[in-house]
């Protein structure tokens, strides 16, 4: 009788256009936060070239997932013939791959493996909250359909192709990794098969830790009527886009990218961290409570919900200079 492994495999090796031989390029991808780095360190231990510039605890090559997102095909061409001379078999690992790449766009690659990990789209929208700062309501409602946009990519490629489930990997490792290493033709002995079995560990703090955003910012207060302040992704050089709420009435959107020497001073990033937001506006009440929040995030600023009073008026050298886009809701 037939049990769940927590494997499918689609188009199975050995198809006359993706002979068994031993060159093969495995493409690991799923959803973000679906258990990819797991498969990645999976392939990584069992002596796969993974990647040059690895971030240790995600598992993702930094030259590969830049381009890939950039969807820089003259950069991939000559990187995907070099890693062909340097290794038979390699592989990477790109979350949400269907989002960036089409489906017969793998034929970049030579004799592709697809890799796809599916998670309980509940607990994706979980740890989207607690890392990302996501709604969870919200978080959820992307998970669920960014799993119909990967099922529906993994139908249309014509390559070989392995569906995992994470909730399987946990709770039966052994199946999973050795439909992993057979889908792959990899050899393993029993002392480096059970090295593999080890890595299967969910939660792993370092993984945890490496893969959060954090962030950073608050409400400086009051320059010439305007509201200043800053907000910035720790190790991150990208604007964060802001709501501002008066009231809890949404009034105004911006980008926190003008530049402050105090922020450069401090060392956060180059400086280009602040924003500047003018209250002359009819829909601001007299003396409103004040709230910036991250957008599309649970987060607000340092000094959100204190009336517009209490914040401190600031002098001359601290408000932000440089560009100025707010956007009004």
């Amino acid at each position: 009788m037939r049990i769940n492994n927590g494997t499918i495999v689609l188009r199975p090796t050995g198809a006359a256009e993706y002979p068994p031989d031993s060159e093969r390029t495995f493409i690991v991808t799923g959803i973000a936060r679906s258990g990819t780095t797991l498969i990645a360190t999976l392939l990584r231990q069992a002596g796969i070239f993974m990647g040059e510039f690895l971030h240790e605890a995600v598992q993702e090559d930094a030259q590969v997932l830049e381009i890939v997102r950039s969807r820089d095909m003259q950069a991939l061409k000559p990187l995907v013939r070099a890693r062909n001379r340097g290794h038979a078999r390699w592989g990477f690992k790109v979350p949400n791959l269907h989002a960036y790449l089409r489906h017969d766009e793998l034929s970049l690659f030579r004799n592709p493996h697809l890799i796809i990990i599916y998670r309980d789209p509940v607990a994706v929208a979980v740890r989207d909250s607690l890392s990302e700062h996501y709604d969870e309501a919200g978080a959820f409602m992307r998970a669920a359909s960014a799993n119909l946009g990967m099922s529906h990519f993994a139908e249309q490629t014509r390559c070989p192709a392995l569906l995992i489930s994470y909730e399987k990997a946990l709770s039966t490792p052994a199946p999973v990794v050795d439909g992993l290493l057979d889908f792959c033709g990899i050899a393993l002995s029993d002392n480096e098969r059970s090295m593999l079995l080890s890595k299967v560990q969910p939660n792993q703090p370092e993984y945890i830790a490496g893969s959060s955003s954090n962030f950073d910012g608050t409400i400086d207060g009051l320059y010439d009527g305007q509201l200043c302040g800053w907000c910035r992704q720790v190790d991150r050089l990208e604007p964060i886009k802001l709501e501002v709420y008066a009231n809890g009435v949404l009034i105004a959107n911006v980008l926190a990218d003008a530049f402050r020497q105090d922020l450069a001073d401090a060392g956060f990033g180059n400086g280009c961290h602040g924003f500047v937001v003018s209250l002359d506006r009819p829909t601001v009440q007299r003396d409103p409570v004040i709230r910036v929040k991250i957008k599309d995030r649970v987060l607000d600023l340092r000094n959100s919900g204190m009336r517009l009073s209490a914040l401190p008026v600031l002098g001359r050298a601290a408000p932000a200079q440089g560009r100025r886009k707010t956007v009004p809701a």
